[in-house]
């Protein structure tokens, strides 16, 4: 029983530090200023940049709370996003979080299309790559 039991325990250790272990800004990045947790529900805004070595990706961010709470996401893609952009995430409400440090984690996604014998259209492969930005933080204290 042990025998099955610690390759399942060391696989499943290996599979939830990839992501950490990988975290990286040779893919892009994200950012955002301090500022201030106003009363209500607001949209608040950050920046990404994608630097993939194909124009093929997905953009997927992560914005996490004081004490690690979710509290948006967003999906980019390069079929209909910029590889550089201001956004938003939206109806960030004061009620449901607390002012403090926010965390903007970031996964990309990028394809290489390789092609096929004689390089005949529709006969290649592709591949698929992810990498996890470099985790970007930023305040937003009390209204003075």
């Amino acid at each position: 029983m042990l025998r099955r039991v610690v390759p399942a325990v060391i696989a499943l250790v290996l599979a939830t530090a990839a992501p950490g272990a990988a975290n990286t800004s040779a893919y892009g990045h994200t950012w955002e200023r301090d500022g201030v947790l106003r009363h209500g529900c607001h949209s608040y805004r950050y920046h990404y940049v994608v630097k993939t070595p194909t124009h093929d990706w997905t953009l997927e961010t992560f914005l996490l709370g004081p004490g690690g709470n979710r509290l948006a996401s967003g999906a980019f893609s390069s079929q209909s996003d910029p590889e550089r952009a201001r956004r938003a995430w939206t109806r960030i409400c004061r009620t449901s979080t607390r002012p403090g440090r926010f965390t903007i984690r970031a996964k990309v996604t990028w394809y290489t299309h390789e092609p096929g014998p004689g390089g005949l259209p529709g006969t290649g492969t592709t591949k698929k790559h992810v990498a996890w930005f470099k985790p970007s933080h930023f305040r937003l204290r009390r209204p003075a």
